[in-house]
């Protein structure tokens, strides 16, 4: 069964249509999916995130949320219907068996115990993400004097390179090919509007996406 047919009585019509205007602009974008989770973000003036949260991979019921003030108020809005029909496209699994939707307030849900070491792990993660980078520009002033590029841990700067680029590449600003310090603060600019915790992002989402801008920023320079 169609999103169309599943869950138009949910939205109402303008709605839809404004849902897949945005769609077909390209504007949906979906960073995570799972058969029981969905994530992704509407690029506008202000970007809007949006997630989709089953029980089970069983379940007929899912729970949807969008950061943007009309979802806020209960409503589900174009952004919501938009990344239906890009899940229908990117991951329709999601959608099986599941003929049923709720607007939840998914932004707002209180975290589990198992979140606080969850966090305490990315944090430590992060503090190596941060060592890596630092021994990776020394690695670049070696090479500009001649010296060796090896590392005790054997680690390459291409590598965290790559990764950075499929961060971007992956929430909707691919530029490998084209690579600029203008093009990278403005795809910093838009994904911190989505990843800031005031906007329905969380800290750790915040922290990454600094990590791999700060990774692509060495590399130009």
């Amino acid at each position: 069964m169609s999103v169309e047919t599943a869950y138009e009585h949910f939205f109402k019509p303008e709605v839809r249509k404004q849902g897949r205007e945005d769609l077909a602009e390209g504007l949906a974008v979906m960073s995570v999916g799972g058969d029981a989770r969905i994530e992704g973000y509407v690029k506008a003036s202000k970007p809007h995130k949006v997630l989709f949260v089953a029980e089970n991979i069983a379940s007929n019921t899912f729970a949807v949320d969008c950061s943007c003030p009309s979802a806020t108020k209960g409503t589900f809005c174009r952004h919501i219907w938009a990344m239906l029909l890009l899940t229908e496209k990117k991951h329709p699994d999601f959608l099986d068996s599941k003929t049923n939707l709720e607007k939840g307030s998914l932004f707002t849900v209180v975290e589990s115990p198992f979140k606080a070491k969850q966090a305490e792990f990315k944090k430590q993660q992060y503090q190596k993400q941060k060592e890596r980078a630092k021994i990776q520009r020394q690695e670049i002033k070696n090479k500009a004097k001649g010296l060796s590029s090896k590392t005790t841990k054997g680690t390459t700067f291409s590598q965290d390179v790559n990764a950075a680029f499929a961060f971007f590449s992956v929430n909707g600003f691919p530029m490998e090919n084209t690579l600029n310090e203008e093009s990278l603060k403005d795809a910093k600019k838009v994904l911190a509007r989505v990843f800031h915790p005031d906007k329905g992002g969380t800290h750790d989402e915040a922290v990454i996406l600094n990590y791999h801008y700060q990774i692509l920023m060495d590399y130009l320079t």
